[in-house]
C-alpha cells in the first residue's frame, strides 16, 4: 500500500508541474482553450486519484480539482511521514529486543561455566538425567579437525582385553609421551571418553591420561594398567578453543598403548 502510495506521490508531483506549465505557458494556450485544458487535466486527476477522484468531474473547475489534487497530495505525504515513524520506532523496538536476547544469553553462558566450573561431572550427569539440563548437541572427536599430535593416530576400532569393541578411537604410544589436540572454537561445553587398553599393551604398563583445555590442566585419570576394564574420563570444555588429551608412560614399561574411545562433546542447555 505504501509503495503504491510512494508511486502515486511522483505522478501527482508530475500533474501538478504539468498544470503549472499549462498555465503558465502562453504558446500552450494558443494551441488549446481553456475549456479543453480544464477537461485534460481534470481527466488525469481523476485516473490519478482513482476512487478518491469520483466527486470530480471533466468539467469541474480547474482550480477546484487541483485542491483536490494537492489536498490528496497532502494527504499521502502524511501518510509516508507516519509510515517513516513507524518503521524508526519498529526498528528500534526489535534493537532493544536483539540487545535483550544477547544480555539473556551472555547471562546463560556465565551460570552454565559457573555451574560447570564448580561441580564435577558426575554431579552434572546426576542433573541431566534429573532433567535439569540436557545434551543438545553431541559429536565424536573425529568430527573435530586435529591441529596436531605426537605418538597418537586415529584407529577405525579396537576391541578391549574383554572382547568389546569400540568404534573409531585413539591409540596412543606412551613409550614416550603422547599427545594430539583437537580444535573446539568454544563451541562445547563438556567432553567425555573411555580410556581402554587391549593385546598390545605391555602386562606391566601404567599411564596417565591428562585433558586440557587451552593449556590449563582440567581433567586426569591415573594408574591406567593393561587390565583395566574400562576407565572413564571427562572434563569441562566450556568456552575453551583446544582440547589436548595426553598419555603419559608413568613407569619404565615400553609398548605403553592406551587407547581413548566413546568420545563425546556436547552442548549442554
Amino acid at each position: 500500500m505504501i509503495t503504491k502510495e510512494k508511486n502515486r506521490t511522483k505522478i501527482i508531483c508530475t500533474v501538478i508541474t504539468a498544470v503549472l506549465a499549462t498555465v503558465t505557458g502562453g504558446s500552450v494556450l494558443r494551441l488549446y482553450n481553456v475549456q479543453n485544458v480544464t477537461q485534460t487535466v481534470n481527466g488525469n486527476v481523476i485516473q490519478i486519484l482513482g476512487e478518491t477522484g469520483s466527486n470530480i468531474s471533466a468539467n469541474m473547475d480547474l482550480t477546484d480539482s487541483t485542491e483536490e489534487l494537492i489536498s490528496e497530495y497532502k494527504k499521502v505525504i502524511d501518510e509516508n511521514s507516519q509510515y517513516q515513524t513507524n518503521q524508526t520506532t519498529l526498528q528500534g523496538q526489535v534493537q532493544s529486543l536483539q540487545s535483550e536476547n544477547d544480555d539473556l544469553k551472555s547471562q546463560i553462558q556465565i551460570l552454565k561455566g559457573t555451574l560447570l566450573n564448580t561441580y564435577s561431572s558426575d554431579e552434572i550427569n546426576s542433573v541431566i538425567e534429573q532433567g535439569g539440563l540436557k545434551r543438545d548437541i553431541s559429536k565424536r572427536l573425529d568430527n573435530l579437525e586435529c591441529l596436531d599430535s605426537v605418538n597418537c593416530e586415529q584407529v577405525p576400532s579396537v576391541k578391549d582385553l574383554y572382547g568389546t569393541t569400540h568404534s573409531i578411537s585413539y591409540r596412543f604410544e606412551a613409550s614416550d609421551t603422547a599427545w594430539a589436540k583437537f580444535k573446539l572454537d568454544g563451541q562445547y561445553d563438556t567432553f567425555t571418553a573411555n580410556i581402554v587398553t587391549s593385546e598390545d599393551t605391555n602386562r606391566d604398563a601404567n599411564m596417565s591420561v591428562e585433558i586440557y583445555l587451552d593449556d590449563v590442566l582440567v581433567g586426569r585419570v591415573d594408574d591406567v594398567v593393561r587390565d583395566e576394564h574400562i576407565r572413564p574420563i571427562s572434563a569441562s570444555v566450556n568456552g575453551g578453543n583446544v582440547l589436548m588429551i595426553k598419555v603419559i608412560r608413568t613407569n619404565s614399561c615400553y609398548d605403553s598403548h592406551a587407547y581413548i574411545c566413546d568420545t563425546t562433546l556436547s552442548v549442554l542447555q
